[in-house]
């Protein structure tokens, strides 16, 4: 603190009064954000639940909030706030104010604002004004000459592809006369030019060596490289974020395959899935050929690789897209052209804030005993439940004209339905995420978006309610939904946001816009109905299959369980072929290849299944692509899997049985019992039998207490 900034607060507090001061002041949008973010926890933590924009009217609440908190400083600290020792000032910032800060110039690298109005909004989202606030959590500047790093000396490995060789050498030149320090190469791709896997190369280092890594199209396409930055970062991501510069080239910062664009991402994601169906392609060839079982196992471990590689993609570009240490490479060869620049682009010491220490509890809280060991099951959530495995039971019910029919119930679940199993899955997605923030400029999680007609936003808002998660999920409902389930959605505490569904077919950016949460994700379409991508429900699904039934009936509303059932199948196909299968299969592959899945939906709009209704499914056409390949090319389910949609005469009937024999249900989770009595004809009727029961949300306020 400087001594005339110290001088006068300290006279501010002799005299019981805090004088705040007017005049234009510039601050940095980093600071900024940081202010916005932590208005926006405290304006929550009050109740608050008005989304901030154009909309004049949106921050009436903030004043009236912010009016609540200045009196309660005022009185706790016994002393008058005054602007230019002027009682007459109305303290609180206008709502023109507010739009600047929260719309207007949101994305200005710098505005200007009244110090008072900042100094008000410090008071409320610190306690403090910004002065006090700003020198309590003061780091020294990260400034060369002052910390003396200019003289550190760095030495520099160029880690690059063979196709970027050329790019590499004009950094490493650049290094060499710029900033003066030594240079190695190292060729990822080649195992004569590289420097071993990524684990060798940076064991080798101290703490005085950095990897530069040229990001670009070629890398981020090629097997060897991707797999072990995302197997590398997995476990050591510490070291990585302390020793990495990232240099990106234009091919991933321009063009069609721009990594801070979605489309971008989707088409680098899309040349994985296209890996994936010319190994399968290679297998039908194989099972064709009957080739011995070592073509299989080279076919399998490939197979898992790729997939490894769809499902850590994301994660690793998230990383090089935030990554707070890198430049682009024109920059880089044009701009950094001393020491002093290129340690301006070093990480910056990230200062630990009460937030901070509030994730890192949550973080340790999310224990994830094993991904696939049932002896230690992850589901339901420790320390809220006890994990077990099965987590829910199967057992035989009486159902007129058949005499083996048994249910999965998943009305034991935490709130009662199989939407837990997805919740404990997003819980361990932000688990991830929380890692991430150490290596953010930024101590705020991002938001999520869904549409949901009640069950998967209750499931997931009472697992971030039990982790202490500082987030809400964001709703997307139908104007038309039943106003109970709005208002429980509310209550468990989600945000909530109304349209009309049946308009058009909503993008996942359609979605975060309209539920306010432009930077957030979408969980919507969530990568399970890419058939290679089977970590939803996993578990469940080989609950199901160890019941070894002839027929399976399966509800069908976004299709992810349905379709996650079938991926199971392919999967422990394929391993029979090596005989190694998961450790959770504890079925018989040749009963499985004759087993019929059958999903159970509605085409109706008025049907009393209103969970598994929609109005558009956009992968309904690669499902049914998907599920003839599994019938017709592999032969591994029976033949009346399929997708069907239920009478609704059938489904009163149904619901009738389900009365009777007392089971917790909704409507909609008995759709697999209503196609069975539309299929009795065509079923033995002493064909084993398994109907899966999804359950029935519980009740809001128990779930509170």
């Amino acid at each position: 603190m400087q001594e005339t900034d110290c001088f006068n607060y300290l006279s501010d507090l002799m005299k019981n009064e805090l004088l705040l001061k007017s005049g234009w002041i510039k601050i940095e949008r980093i600071e900024l954000n940081k202010l916005r973010r932590h208005i926006r926890i405290v304006y929550e933590n009050q109740g608050g639940s008005k989304k901030f924009n154009s909309h004049l009217p949106n921050y009436e609440e903030l004043r009236q909030f912010i009016g609540i908190k200045l009196d309660a400083i005022k009185k706790h600290k016994n002393m008058d706030i005054k602007i230019q020792g002027q009682e007459f000032y109305e303290l609180i910032p206008g709502n023109t104010f507010f739009r600047d800060l929260f719309y207007s110039k949101m994305s200005s690298e710098s505005s200007q604002f009244q110090e008072y109005n900042i100094d008000i909004c410090y008071l409320y989202a610190f306690g403090k004004t910004r002065i006090q606030q700003l020198n309590e959590s003061r780091i020294p500047a990260f400034d060369a000459e002052i910390s003396g790093l200019s003289d550190r000396s760095f030495s520099i490995i160029v880690s690059s592809t063979l196709g970027n060789m050329t790019e590499a050498d004009k950094v490493k030149n650049h290094i060499i006369q710029q900033l003066q320090y030594p240079v190695e190469s190292d060729t990822r791709n080649s195992p004569a030019y590289s420097k071993g896997t990524l684990k060798e190369l940076y064991e080798k280092l101290d703490s005085n060596s950095m990897v530069f890594v040229l990001i670009s199209r070629d890398y981020l396409q090629n097997e060897n490289c991707v797999k072990q930055l995302i197997d590398f970062t997995t476990h050591n991501l510490d070291v990585y974020a302390k020793h990495t510069f990232h240099i990106l080239l234009k091919d991933v910062y321009e063009g069609d395959f721009n990594i801070f664009d979605s489309l971008g991402r989707s088409e680098l994601l899309k040349y994985w899935k296209l890996r994936i169906e010319q190994l399968e392609e290679n297998h039908k060839l194989l099972l064709k050929g009957r080739k011995e079982q070592e073509f299989y196992t080279k076919l399998n471990i490939e197979f898992d690789e790729i997939k490894g590689i769809i499902e850590g993609l994301s994660r690793v570009v998230d990383l090089i897209r935030e990554s707070t240490s890198g430049s682009l490479y024109e920059i880089f060869l044009n701009k950094v052209n001393s020491r002093e620049e290129f340690l301006k682009l070093l990480p910056k010491p990230k200062m630990i804030s009460p937030l901070d220490i509030k994730l890192e509890t949550t973080y340790k809280r999310i224990k994830i005993p094993s991904t696939n060991n049932p002896k230690k099951p992850e589901f339901p959530p420790y320390p809220f439940y006890t994990p077990k495995y099965p987590a829910s039971e199967t057992y035989k019910i009486e159902i007129p004209g058949f005499s083996d029919v048994w249910l999965k119930d998943e009305s034991t679940n935490p709130t009662g339905t199989h939407k837990d199993r997805l919740a404990w899955e997003v819980v361990i997605k932000y688990k991830s995420l929380i890692e991430g923030l150490k290596y953010k400029d930024s101590d705020a999680l991002p938001q999520m978006s869904i549409i949901s007609s009640g069950s998967a936003a209750i499931a997931i808002q009472h697992l971030f309610n039990l982790f202490n998660l500082p987030t809400k999920l964001k709703v997307l409902v139908d104007y038309n939904l039943n106003p109970n389930f709005k208002k429980a959605v509310k209550d468990i505490g989600c945000e909530l946001y109304e349209c009309d569904l049946s308009a058009k077919l909503l993008s996942s950016e359609d979605i975060k816009e309209l539920t306010d949460n432009k930077n957030g994700i979408d969980i919507t379409y969530r990568e399970v109905l890419d058939p290679t991508h089977d970590n939803y429900y996993d578990w469940m699904s080989y609950e199901i299959l160890q019941s070894e039934p002839e027929y399976c009936f399966i509800p069908f509303g976004t299709g992810d369980l349905f379709i996650n059932v079938l991926n199971i199948v392919k999967i422990e196909y394929f391993n029979s072929f090596v005989s190694k299968h998961d450790p959770r299969f504890f079925s018989n592959i040749e009963k499985l290849k004759r087993c019929s899945f059958l999903g159970a939906s509605s085409s109706e709009p008025e049907t009393r299944l209103d969970k598994l209704f929609s109005n558009y499914l956009p992968s309904i056409d690669s499902f049914y692509k998907y599920i003839k390949e599994l019938k017709d090319e592999y032969a591994c389910v029976g033949k009346m899997t399929d997708i069907y949609f239920v009478k609704e005469k059938f489904v009163d009937e149904a619901i009738a049985i389900a009365t009777r024999l007392n089971l917790t249900f909704e409507p909609s989770g008995m759709a697999g019992l209503a196609l069975l009595l539309e299929k009795k004809d065509f079923i033995p009727n002493d064909a084993k039998i398994l109907i899966v029961n999804t359950g029935k949300t519980k009740d809001v306020e128990r779930l509170k207490k």
